[in-house]
This record gives C-alpha cells, sequence and structure tokens, in this order.
C-alpha cells in the first residue's frame, strides 16, 4: 500500500515539474494570438450567438406548429337538462385541428432580418478579434523589449557593484576618501531602484498576458516584428478602413435596421387561422362538421403598422449616418495612431543615435580621468546613473514606438494569427 501511494506521490510530482516545464517555456508572437483567440469567452459567446440566429432564422421561415382543438360545446346548465350531456341536441364533443398560415413574404422577411442581425454578430466578433490581437501583441512586445530594458539595468547595476571592493580597498590603502564608499553605495542604491521599476514592468506584460490568454507566459521567443517602420503607408492604411471591423459591423446593423423596415413594410399582411373541425352529439341526433376562417383585419394601418414601419425606415437611414460617423471617426484615427508612432519613431532614434552614444563617450571620459586622478568619483557615479537613465529611455521609448506599431497593425484582424 505505502508502494502504491508513493508512486502516486512521485507520479504527481512529475506531472507537477512537467507541467511548471511546460508553462515556463517561450511563447512566440503566433502562439500568444493563437492561445489568446482560443481562451476569449467573448469570441466564443459571439460565434454561439451567430448560430443561435441563423437557426431562428431557419425556423422562421416555417409555418407554425398546428394546434389540437377538442372539448365539449353547449351543455345544459339550467332547467331539467342540467348538466346532462345527452338530452339537448346543441350538446356536441368537438375535435380539431386547427393551422395559422402566415404569409411566406412575412416568414421571409423575418428570416432576413434574422440572418442580417447574424451577420452584424459577427462583424462584431471580427472587432473584438482586432481588438483582442492588438492587445495580445501590445502586451508581448511589452514583455520583450521590458525583459531586454532588464537587462540592461542589471548589467550596469552589477557593474557598478563590482567597483565596491575596488572602493574600500582603495580608501583602506589610503589612496581615496572615506566617504567615496558612501557615495557608491548611494550610486548603485538608485540604480537597483531603476532595476527595481523594469522588472516591475516585466512582471505588469506577464500579468496582461495571463489576463489574455490564460497562461503564465514568463518568457518569449522568436523574432520580433519589424516595428520599426509603418505596416503600410497612411494612403494605404486610410483606404483599408473601410474594412474595418467596426466600420464593417456598423455597415452590418445598417443592413439590419433595412431589413427590420422590409419586415415591418409587409406587416399588415394578414394572417389566416383554418380549423377543421368534427362534433359528435348524443344519439339521435346527427354528427356535424365544419371549417372555420379567422383573418386579421388591419382597419387601423394608418395608425398602427404604418407608423412601425416608419418608425423602421428612421432607424435605418439613422443606421446609415452612424455608419458615415463611424468612417470618419476611424480616419481621425488612423490619422492620430500615424502621428503619435512618429513622434515615437523620432524620439526612440534621438535617444539611441544621439543621446545614448554621449553619454557612452561621457563616461568612457570620466572613468579616464578618474584613474589618471583627473576627475572626482561623484562626476563618474552620475555619469553611470545618465548611462543608465539614457539606456531605460531608449527602450521605454521603443516600447511606446512598438505599442502604437500594434495598433495600427490590428486596426484589421489578421488571419494569419487563428
Amino acid at each position: 500500500m505505502k508502494t502504491i501511494t508513493l508512486s502516486i506521490w512521485l507520479g504527481g510530482v512529475m506531472l507537477g515539474l512537467f507541467g511548471a516545464a511546460g508553462q515556463a517555456a517561450p511563447w512566440t508572437l503566433e502562439q500568444t494570438l493563437t492561445e489568446a483567440q482560443r481562451y476569449s469567452a467573448a469570441l466564443s459567446a459571439s460565434r454561439n450567438e451567430a448560430r443561435a440566429l441563423d437557426a431562428m432564422a431557419d425556423s422562421a421561415t416555417q409555418l407554425p406548429d398546428p394546434k389540437l382543438k377538442f372539448g365539449i360545446e353547449n351543455v345544459p346548465v339550467q332547467g331539467s337538462n342540467d348538466r346532462r350531456f345527452t338530452r339537448e341536441g346543441m350538446t356536441m364533443q368537438r375535435v380539431g385541428i386547427m393551422q395559422s398560415y402566415v404569409s411566406q413574404q412575412k416568414r421571409e422577411r423575418k428570416a432576413q432580418t434574422l440572418q442580417a442581425q447574424a451577420r452584424g454578430v459577427l462583424a462584431k466578433a471580427d472587432a473584438v478579434r482586432a481588438a483582442l490581437q492588438r492587445d495580445t501583441a501590445q502586451a508581448w512586445l511589452e514583455l520583450a523589449l521590458a525583459q531586454q530594458g532588464l537587462k540592461t539595468a542589471d548589467r550596469l547595476v552589477d557593474e557598478t557593484a563590482r567597483q565596491l571592493n575596488v572602493q574600500k580597498a582603495s580608501v583602506g590603502a589610503g589612496s581615496a576618501n572615506p566617504d567615496s564608499v558612501l557615495a557608491l553605495r548611494m550610486t548603485l542604491s538608485a540604480m537597483r531602484d531603476k532595476a527595481t521599476l523594469a522588472r516591475r514592468d516585466v512582471q505588469l506584460a506577464q500579468s496582461r498576458l495571463l489576463q489574455l490568454t490564460g497562461q503564465q507566459v514568463e518568457d518569449v521567443q522568436g523574432p520580433l516584428p519589424r516595428y520599426q517602420r509603418l505596416p503600410a503607408d497612411v494612403g494605404q492604411l486610410e483606404e483599408a478602413i473601410a474594412r474595418h471591423p467596426e466600420v464593417e459591423a456598423a455597415r452590418r446593423e445598417a443592413e439590419t435596421a433595412k431589413a427590420r423596415s422590409a419586415q415591418s413594410a409587409v406587416a399588415a399582411i394578414p394572417d389566416v387561422d383554418v380549423e377543421v373541425f368534427y362534433a359528435h352529439r348524443a344519439e339521435g341526433y346527427d354528427d356535424m362538421a365544419g371549417v372555420m376562417f379567422t383573418v386579421d383585419l388591419p382597419l387601423f394601418q394608418s395608425g398602427r403598422q404604418d407608423k412601425d414601419y416608419a418608425a423602421e425606415l428612421s432607424r435605418s437611414l439613422q443606421a446609415v449616418d452612424e455608419l458615415t460617423l463611424i468612417k470618419r471617426e476611424h480616419i481621425a484615427q488612423v490619422q492620430s495612431l500615424v502621428a503619435q508612432y512618429q513622434a515615437a519613431q523620432t524620439l526612440w532614434q534621438r535617444q539611441r543615435d544621439e543621446v545614448l552614444p554621449l553619454q557612452h563617450q561621457r563616461l568612457a571620459v570620466l572613468n579616464a580621468q578618474y584613474r589618471s586622478g583627473q576627475s572626482e568619483l561623484p562626476a563618474l557615479l552620475e555619469a553611470r546613473r545618465s548611462v543608465l537613465d539614457s539606456e531605460l529611455a531608449v527602450n521605454q521609448a521603443e516600447r511606446e514606438m512598438a505599442r502604437t506599431w500594434a495598433a495600427i497593425q490590428w486596426l484589421i484582424p489578421q488571419e494569419w494569427a487563428q
């Protein structure tokens, strides 16, 4: 029994280890996007809603189910025949079938409205998918670039920390002032604060990916997308607005409103109920049969059906106007995103190509001067802090540029990431 228990325990431990190893494996961008789509409850809900509307559209083309009618009619409640079923000739046991006939045109218009609603739901699902891909790509890029910033910060902190023992030895030998060790420790503490903030950014990106994918994404792998330039020129991006999922959703909403107005236009066509019955009477009386018709009478069409049709027609025009507004809003959104990207790109290039090289050159000069006794330690420490600040500024500018690039790239959902 102990052997079995130990085997089960070992098996659980190994399974946990394998699970942890699987979770710790680096994730490519495509894997992360695919997992986010699989994990999304919003996409699943949209697909189920669309399937439900399609099923309702199929059902709407059918006639209603027939109805069985049965009972007893004309039972006396007074006189000598009170509550007797066989004394009165009008008393009969009646059974019949009734079928409602709805105009085929009305059924088709209702089905078309439901189909338009289903297409609208799918268009909204594409908008959800585009936003999901954008958020996931931004979080993945944020993690990849934040890890680079953390590595840079840790490297500079380690380089500074290694000088602490050297500085202590210099103080012991009398070649340096005692307060130089304190100054170095204060500088090292400030640099560690920067590294802590860089580590926080990594953890925030991991938390965001966990929210989007349901998986613990600790590390990334694979090539980074080419976010150093726009996915396309501004003209092509503005032309692609017509395929934007939110614009498509607004277009489908306009089609749904138009289908509702078409359905309302035929609402005055009367429905017809047909009933066929057989009535059995008491012995000595003849049985009876009959056919009954019930027809709607739209006598007040101008005050009812016509009003409903006018309302649906106005909603259809409203939906067209809203489509125009959404197109204009997204053109402005593209222009705004491009302006943000170009500004972020310029800041990143200036920090990377101008400011950071100058900071490294300044550090090298001060380091040489310090070794030759021509510079003081505080100036050298301040230069080290400036290099770290510039490295993190370059990283932050690159992250901002990548974040904006992803917002432009995933304005429209990418099929390759499914």
